[in-house]
């Protein structure tokens, strides 16, 4: 099953190109959805209202076996199309960061069983700014990341949305996470854009 989860996910970031421009390709571990309302959920590519996405989402993470003991986790949000995908002038935009997240005994069992993230769960580094895309920009790509801290310290904060506060066009979570020793488990992404197209 695995293996079947995986090379899903591994199609659908390359097809919408998060695999190379956000991320390298990985072997995904951890199971992320995100649910804005019921009938409102990211699902590897699909395409949200703006307006449907303005709020803290609902966010469940589900491990593939078991956690291991004192791991910390860390999510974002990113937009690698700000302000357009062929300009990268503020890309990436960083939406969202929190860290120090654990899995609780009953997540990190061996069938994975889900556990819903709270902000308070976590250290957040940048509270959740709402997707936003500017009229007349096309589709942005929305992608939220979980990653594993491979350090007891927590990660360093950016120090502002555009280019992960760098000021550097192009710069976003790929390079952050490796600043920061965090190696990407799981993923999951959606399109939203301005109505003014």
């Amino acid at each position: 099953m695995q293996v079947t989860i995986s090379a899903s996910i591994t199609e659908s970031l390359k097809k919408s190109e998060i695999v190379p421009d956000v991320l390298d390709d990985f072997a995904a571990s951890t199971l992320i959805s995100i649910s804005y309302a019921p009938d409102v959920e990211a699902v590897l590519g699909n395409t949200l209202e703006v307006a449907a996405t303005q709020h803290y989402p609902k966010i469940t993470l589900a491990l593939d076996g078991a956690a291991e003991p004192d791991t910390k986790y860390t999510i974002v949000m990113t937009d690698p199309d700000a302000p357009t995908r062929g300009d990268k002038k503020w890309s990436e935009y960083c939406h969202f960061v929190v860290s120090n997240l654990s899995f609780p005994p009953s997540a990190s069992s061996p069938s994975g069983s889900e556990h819903v993230i709270s902000q308070s769960d976590g250290t957040t580094l940048m509270e959740y700014f709402p997707p936003g895309p500017p009229p007349k920009t096309g589709k942005h790509r929305y992608v939220w990341i979980v990653y594993k801290q491979n350090n007891p310290s927590t990660p360093s904060a950016p120090k502002d949305r555009p280019c992960w506060g760098t000021g550097i066009p192009g710069y976003g979570v790929r390079d952050w996470a490796k600043e920061n020793n965090l190696t990407p488990t799981g993923v999951n992404f959606f399109y939203a854009q301005n109505v003014e197209q």
